[in-house]
């Protein structure tokens, strides 16, 4: 596990991407500390809320960070906004946070900003900020530029729903379902690999992900490769196995991250074409893609909205209680940075 030393508002903005990962622009972090030391930070997307749901909201958050028992926290805001000479933004959501780790009894030892020209101290408004430049070159760990956290897919255009439903009825009435399930592997590859995805490519892999054995078995595929993918399906229809379970839940080496994205466009394709009651299968595989690249909230955001299609869903149950556990895969556990 690297140490960094985080003495200074500069260093504790460049420790952000890599205790919560880079896709945290348009958002509000909040970091516990044990003493010194951190090796975890708290996102949320920026929320728009009347006065009166803040005291809500901000008890909801810094409640999620006590069962870590810290001793304090910081708090930042991360946002895309220009803010040049003017004021910090989000300044009542920030005070909301403060006033809810005073009412929880918690220090707050820093309150930032960072934005995209600037950085600043919301308890020095008039002084502690200074250009977003400053952070490139401020000693420590590498500056990574923030980029936005992705978002449950919305549905696609109507014709382009209608469009994989044609589909779905026609890989059913023409037997192509069948070839499919008897060789799920090279349907999910080709779609994987696929520069634009047809209509046929995305309604195949819909319906194979509607099978519970099908998913697991795809997942190893999505994370792993296709030699992957075949022994996961083989094992499958002999009961399943230990170790493919254990791969799911982020034990073992890092996956090819490249790959694992291709896998989340793939399903965020697939989700925003899906028709009403087949949605919960790929969103709770989309789930667990986030959450295998260390992206929780947008992981949690997905078993939601998989859970609201279908409540039962046992892998969507399954990962609600990893993500409510605080869990992390191994490979993002090791990555990330302890901040002293």
């Amino acid at each position: 596990m690297q140490i960094v030393r985080a003495s200074s508002p500069q260093q504790l903005l460049l420790a952000l991407p890599h205790l919560a990962g880079p896709a945290i622009a348009r958002s509000i972090l909040v970091v516990p500390f044990h003493g010194s030391r951190t090796g975890m930070a708290l996102r949320c997307d920026i929320p728009v809320l009347p006065r009166g749901a803040l005291v809500p909201w901000a008890d909801d958050v810094v409640g999620s960070v006590l069962d870590a028992e810290p001793d304090g926290v910081a708090i930042a805001v991360v946002t895309d906004r220009i803010v040049g000479a003017g004021a910090l933004p989000h300044r009542a959501l920030v005070r909301a946070l403060v006033a809810a780790c005073r009412r929880a009894r918690v220090p707050v030892r820093a309150r930032l900003c960072q934005s995209a020209d600037a950085w600043g101290d919301y308890a020095q408004p008039q002084a502690a900020r200074g250009p977003l430049a400053e952070l490139e070159v401020t000693e420590g760990l590498p500056f990574l530029a923030p980029t936005p956290a992705p978002r449950v897919p919305e549905p696609a255009s109507p014709s382009r729903c209608a469009a994989v439903a044609d589909a779905l009825d026609a890989i059913v009435t023409s037997g192509a379902m069948r070839a499919a399930l008897d060789d799920p592997v090279v349907p999910v590859e080709l779609a994987l690999q696929a520069a634009v995805l047809s209509p046929e490519q995305a309604a195949t892999v819909l319906a194979l992900v509607q099978r519970p054995a099908i998913r697991d078995a795809t997942t190893c595929q999505l994370l792993d490769g296709i030699a992957a993918g075949v022994e996961a399906h083989a094992l499958q229809r002999t009961g399943g196995s230990a170790a493919g379970a254990d791969r799911m839940l982020g034990v073992g080496p890092a996956p090819d991250r490249d790959r694992v994205e291709r896998g989340v466009g793939l399903l965020e394709h697939v989700v925003a074409v899906a028709p009403t009651g087949m949605r919960a299968a790929p969103l709770v595989m989309l789930a667990s893609l986030h959450w295998l690249l260390g992206r929780s909230g947008t992981a949690a955001a997905c078993v939601e909205a998989s859970l609201r299609d279908d409540p039962e869903l046992g892998m969507a149950l399954l990962m609600a209680t990893v993500l409510h556990a605080g869990m992390l895969p191994e490979w993002v556990a090791a990555e990330r940075a302890a901040v002293s």
